[in-house]
């Protein structure tokens, strides 16, 4: 790899460059408000104006920008990301400014409609000026070093797209020789990443783990033996070493918000499908002998049981509580209204109160009976990973429905595919996520495999 400039001073050039691009979306923005609203850039006489505005808005945004890391290298890669950061940033910055204005009694020397003309210009700008910057900045300041790059010695390894890829015994680099020349001659191969990874039989372990540490970057090994137990990270319990195999997916903060999602979706589709509930509940009543709501024992988060409710669907007499023997086409055991409420998804409307109940969350996994099975087994003996989608709470809809992975598990592929989705949803989670499976769901709540 080419040295080039170094690291911190191209790090320095994207701070300074971005860090002036803002500060001049934001002068521009509050001046062209006091422009439009007053008539003249400097206002009206022992009246702030949007430059006063901007004065004590700016130096508040520019520490909580550079905070949040609106201006790292990174985020040249991930503008959407960066957009949320800084507009957040603005946000707190503005908020600021209100309580400074406020507990210092200038609330009325305050033109209101340029303060609002002017954040709404500015928030317009910093969104614009994100994809503006990613283009732009990398010509400005010279090549941009790669962030990681991974050394293969001796083994076989595919980097992701975008990742270089140094070949050590090619660039002459042998981990077991500590001298000087071979530490100056590793450093000089990964230039000034930030990361460097290495791929090596296991017996070259300890040799490169010596060699990495004369790097100022962050040195990682890949461990192949590691896998069978991945996502995995290391931690340490009273000064020992040990291995994170398990942590749960999502943070507190996000069960938080994945809790509340649930709760506003929930109560909202009470109140508006109640006269549905209700038409339904009579439908079922008045054709067939029985209760209104079927209860079933399914496996919920941490594999707990729990009792999920669906309208009943079946005859009472030829109930299958145990799941033990899944709905077939033109089953007999299934009503004619039942029917239709299957074909519909109308039969999982009830789940609402196991998402009021916490028992569900209105986007997850969907919770299977313990005697569920795929083909000639049990859903847990197809495929070792099934358990790791029980680290959630099981969802009314899910990435699997959506993608048209339901109805009867007649093979073990058809376990799998739905697995792959669950899993899938496990590992990446966000609140937009759900609602765009939510959407989604509304397209395919009728569908040729509900019977």
């Amino acid at each position: 790899m080419t040295s080039g400039p170094s690291l911190s001073a191209l790090r320095l050039r994207l701070y300074v460059l971005s860090l002036i691009a803002d500060l001049t979306v934001l002068f521009g923005a509050f001046a062209l408000a006091n422009l439009l609203v007053i008539g003249r850039l400097v206002g009206e006489p022992a009246k702030p104006h949007g430059l006063v505005m901007f004065a004590m808005i700016a130096p508040v945004y520019a520490l909580l920008a550079i905070q949040a890391g609106v201006y790292g290298i990174r985020s040249l890669g991930n503008v959407r990301a960066t957009v949320l950061r800084a507009c957040w940033s603005f946000a707190q910055a503005v908020m600021l400014m209100l309580v400074i204005v406020y507990f210092g009694k200038i609330a009325e020397q305050l033109s209101r409609l340029t303060f609002l003309v002017g954040v709404g210009f500015g928030v317009t700008g910093l969104i614009l000026l994100r994809p503006l910057l990613a283009r732009v900045v990398p010509a400005l300041i010279g090549e941009m070093p790669a962030i990681a790059v991974v050394m293969a010695d001796g083994v076989a390894f595919v980097p992701p797209p975008g990742t270089a890829l140094l070949d050590a015994v090619a660039l002459g680099i042998d981990p077991t020789r500590h001298d000087a020349e071979m530490a100056a001659r590793l450093a000089a191969a990964v230039g000034h990443a930030e990361r460097v990874i290495v791929a090596c039989p296991s017996e070259r372990i300890n040799d490169w783990s010596i060699a990495l540490k004369s790097l100022e970057a962050r040195g990682e090994i890949l461990v192949p033996e590691l896998m069978r137990f991945a996502p995995a990270r290391l931690d340490e319990y009273d000064h020992h070493p040990t291995l994170v195999v398990a942590g749960g997916p999502l943070q507190y903060r996000e069960r938080i918000i994945k809790r509340l999602f649930d709760v506003a979706v929930a109560g909202t589709a009470t109140l508006l499908l109640s006269p549905i509930l209700l038409l339904t509940a009579m439908a079922i009543k008045l054709t067939s002998a029985g209760p209104v709501l079927f209860r079933q024992q399914r496996l919920g988060r941490d594999a707990r049981l729990f009792s999920i409710y669906k309208f009943r669907t079946m005859r009472t007499d030829m109930t299958d509580h145990a799941a033990a023997q899944l709905t077939q086409r033109s089953d007999p055991r299934v009503t004619r209204v039942g029917g239709f409420l299957r074909r519909t998804s109308m039969d999982e409307l009830p789940q609402i109160l196991n998402v009021l109940k916490g028992d569900m969350s209105i986007v997850g996994p969907r919770p299977h009976a313990p005697a569920a099975r795929a083909a000639d087994k049990l859903y847990w003996e197809v495929d070792d990973r099934y358990w790791e989608r029980h680290c959630i709470k099981p969802g009314i809809t899910g990435l699997a429905q959506v993608r048209g992975h339901r109805g009867a598990t007649n093979a073990h592929q058809d376990l799998i595919d739905r697995l792959q989705s669950d899993l899938e949803y496990v590992t990446n989670w966000s609140v937009w996520r759900d609602i765009r499976i939510v959407l989604a769901t509304l397209r395919v709540l009728v569908h040729d495999k509900a019977y």
